[in-house]
This record gives C-alpha cells, structure tokens and sequence, in this order.
C-alpha cells in the first residue's frame, strides 16, 4: 500500500474526487431496501468483506506503493454487482487503514486505483463476453471468471505502477524491474482463485451470483 508522503498532494485531491464522483451514483441507483429485507444477503456482503480484507492483508512487495496480493474484485463484482463491489472494497479498504497498513490520506488513491476501476473494468469484461458470446456455465465460469480475474488484476496493477511513474514516486525501469514483470506470477492464481469460487458458487448457489442468470445460462 501507499504512504501518502510519496504522492503529490494533487494527485491525493483529484483522485478522492473522482472515487466520491463514482460512489456517489453508484450507491444512489441500487436499491437498498432490497438488501435490508434479505439478512442472508447482508450477512453474505459482509461476510465477503471480511473475508477480502483478510486476502488484501497478506501482501508482499519491494516497492512503496506497489504490493502483491489477491484481491477477489471478479468474484464480488459478478457475485453483487458493481454498486455493492465499490462499497464491499471501500469497507475493506477502511479496515485496512485501522489495521494499520494504509493511511487514511492515500484512501482515496487506493481506491480509485486498487478498487474502483478495477471493479469497473471487471463488470465491462462480463457485459462484453454476456453480450458477444454464447450463454454457457462454462463460458460464464472461465472466461467470466478466470479470465476475467486475471485481467483485472494486470490492469489494477498495470495502473498503479503507470501512476507512479507518471507522479515521478519511482522509475519506470525500478517499476518493471520489480514490480510488472512479475504479473503473470500473480495474474494466474488470480485467475485460479475467482475462477473456483465462481464455479463453486454456479453449482451450489447461483441464485446468489447476481450476474448469473440461471434461464439464460441453463437454457
């Protein structure tokens, strides 16, 4: 994670504007009272941060600001959507500042770049495979899924080290040398990880995965 010292404080100001700028539609256009009538959906929701915050805890890293880790954004997009998938990261993100391991200044900039976007760009991935290739489980799962997760994770990561040589915190060599070079290493077991728990969930309990629909896939 980010100390917010190595940032320019510009950077830290446009980026908490563009995060409140996608919260604030986001969480204004889902219906609330359909999750406060389901307990189970919100024991799932938060059950599901506290799980991904235990998975953003355990990272490795060389560099300041540019850290690996799994982060499980596919799963909880396809699972809950995009709305609740901003809310869930910003919540795991909050736990991460009062453990310890993120300041509250870099918030915004961890956001924006771990969270947001990648959530954002994972939900295009499904709409994009929903809408151009054939309603399957199998495509749902692997491409949906593995593929997705593995995608979004070289994306947030591909972002966040653009950003840092960009704002000048290190260079681009020192960026690729121990940072990107080494992101099929994570892209895979991304990958792996949402790809087994988006078949386990298709299985079992596909009435929870909210971008599954069951009479088109099964049909």
């Amino acid at each position: 994670m980010i100390d917010s010292g190595l940032l320019p404080e510009m950077a830290l100001w446009w980026s908490a504007i563009l995060s409140v700028l996608l919260l604030i539609p986001a969480l204004l256009s889902y219906n609330w009272q359909a999750l406060l009538n389901m307990r189970a959906a919100q024991n799932f929701f938060f059950g599901s941060v506290v799980v991904l915050a235990v998975l953003w805890n355990m990272q490795a890293g060389i560099l300041p600001g540019l850290s690996f880790h799994l982060m499980g954004v596919t799963a909880i997009t396809l699972m809950m959507g995009w709305r609740l998938a901003l809310l869930s990261i910003l919540l795991v993100q909050v736990i991460l500042v009062l453990v310890g391991k993120l300041w509250w200044a870099a918030l915004p900039y961890q956001f924006l770049l771990a969270g947001a976007l990648p959530v954002l760009f994972s939900y295009g991935f499904y709409l994009l495979v929903y809408r151009r290739l054939a309603h399957n489980p199998f495509v749902y799962i692997l491409v949906a899924g593995f593929l997705n997760a593995g995608l979004t994770h070289g994306f947030s990561d591909f972002l966040q080290g653009l950003s840092l040589w960009i704002l000048d915190v290190h260079p681009l060599e020192l960026i690729w040398r121990d940072y990107l070079r080494y992101l099929p290493m994570m892209m895979f077991p991304e990958g792996v990880v949402n790809g087994m728990f988006i078949t386990g969930m298709v299985v079992y309990h596909s009435r929870w995965l909210s971008t599954f629909d069951e009479d088109s896939y099964f049909n």
